[in-house]
C-alpha cells in the first residue's frame, strides 16, 4: 500500500511540474504576441502562474482538513526557490544580474513578505483574520510594484502569430485543468503517506509535495537567465515567493484556519530566515549572484532537509 501511494504521489508530483511548466510556457508567448513589458511578465504574470501549483495544492488541502501540507508547501517553496531554483540557475547562466535599483529593493520586501507567515503563527497557528492580513499584503506589494512600472521599459517581442497565439491559448486552459487534476491527486495520496511515513502534513509538504510545485519557476528563471533575461527571472523568482507567502497562503488560511507540528516549523522558519538573509548578501554585492553563492544557497538546502528529518 505505501509503495502504491508513493507512485502515486510522484506521478501526480510530476503531472504538477509539467503542466504548470507548460502554463508558464503557454502564457510566455500569449505575452510576447501583445509586447508586455518584461515587468508585467516577470513581476506579476509570471510569479502568478508560477504559484499557480501552490495555490492549487492549498485550496485542495485546506478543503481535505489537511491545511498543514500546504503550508509546508509553501514554506518549502520559498527555501526551494531560493536555494535549489536560484543555485541551478546561478550554475547554469554563471550568475544572475540584479540589473535595476528597484530590484535590488524589492530583495528586502519580499524578505519582509516572506517572513509575515512566521510573526503570525507565534500564536501557533494562522487564522482566517490572518489569511486576510496576507492577502492584503499582496494587493500592497502589487500596486507598490505597478506604480513603479515606468521604471521598467523592456519590451518583450516576438515573431508570433495570432494563429500560433489562440493555439498557446487553448494549450494554457488544457495545461491549467491538468494543474488543477493534478493537485487534487497530490492531496488525496499525500495524506494517507502521512501515517504511512510517520510524518506530519507540515513535513510532507516541506520535503516533498514543495519539489514538484517549485519545477515551473526552475524551468522559466534557467531559460530566462540562459537567454540573457536577468530582469524577468529575478521579477518572477521575488514575485513568487511573495505570491507563495502572501496571496495562496492567505486564501488556504482563509478557506480553512492552519494548525502545524511547532518543531518542523521552527526548523523550516529558521532555515527560511538565513536563506533570505544570504539572498539579501549576496544579491547587494557586486549587483549580482555568483555561481560560487549558488553552490552554497544549493548546499544549505540538503543541510535543510537532513536537519527536518532527525527533528521530525
Amino acid at each position: 500500500m505505501l509503495f502504491t501511494d508513493l507512485l502515486f504521489f510522484m506521478l501526480s508530483c510530476a503531472g504538477l511540474a509539467v503542466s504548470g511548466h507548460f502554463v508558464v510556457k503557454s502564457l510566455i508567448k500569449v505575452a510576447r504576441f501583445y509586447h508586455l513589458r518584461e515587468f508585467v511578465v516577470g513581476f506579476v504574470l509570471m510569479a502568478v502562474m508560477t504559484s499557480m501549483p501552490e495555490l492549487f495544492v492549498g485550496i485542495m488541502s485546506a478543503l481535505s482538513g489537511f491545511s498543514g501540507i500546504s503550508l509546508g508547501d509553501i514554506l518549502g517553496a520559498n527555501i526551494v526557490n531560493l536555494t535549489i531554483v536560484v543555485g541551478i540557475t546561478s550554475l547554469l547562466g554563471k550568475r544572475i544580474k540584479i540589473e535595476s535599483e528597484i530590484e535590488k529593493r524589492d530583495v528586502f520586501y519580499t524578505a519582509l513578505i516572506a517572513m509575515l507567515p512566521i510573526f503570525l503563527f507565534i500564536d501557533n497557528g494562522l487564522s482566517r483574520f490572518d489569511g486576510i492580513l496576507l492577502v492584503g499584503s499582496f494587493f500592497l506589494y502589487l500596486f507598490r510594484l505597478i506604480s513603479q512600472r515606468s521604471h521598467f521599459r523592456k519590451i518583450m517581442a516576438d515573431h508570433i502569430s495570432r494563429k500560433m497565439m489562440e493555439k498557446e491559448v487553448v494549450l494554457f486552459v488544457f495545461s491549467l485543468f491538468v494543474l488543477l487534476l493534478s493537485a487534487r491527486f497530490v492531496v488525496e495520496f499525500a495524506i494517507p503517506l502521512v501515517s504511512e511515513l510517520s510524518l506530519s502534513p507540515l513535513l510532507i509538504g516541506l520535503t516533498i509535495v514543495s519539489i514538484g510545485t517549485t519545477l515551473p519557476e526552475l524551468f522559466f528563471n534557467t531559460n530566462s537567465v540562459l537567454k540573457g533575461h536577468y530582469g524577468m527571472a529575478m521579477g518572477d523568482l521575488l514575485g513568487s515567493v511573495v505570491a507563495n507567502s502572501s496571496l495562496v497562503l492567505g486564501i488556504v488560511c482563509i478557506i480553512s484556519p492552519i494548525e502545524a507540528s511547532i518543531i518542523s516549523f521552527t526548523i523550516a522558519s529558521g532555515f527560511l530566515a538565513l536563506v533570505l538573509t544570504l539572498f539579501i548578501i549576496f544579491s547587494k554585492t557586486e549587483r549580482e549572484i555568483t555561481w560560487k553563492e549558488g553552490v552554497v544557497l544549493l548546499m544549505l538546502y540538503f543541510v535543510f532537509v537532513i536537519t527536518s528529518l532527525i527533528f521530525r
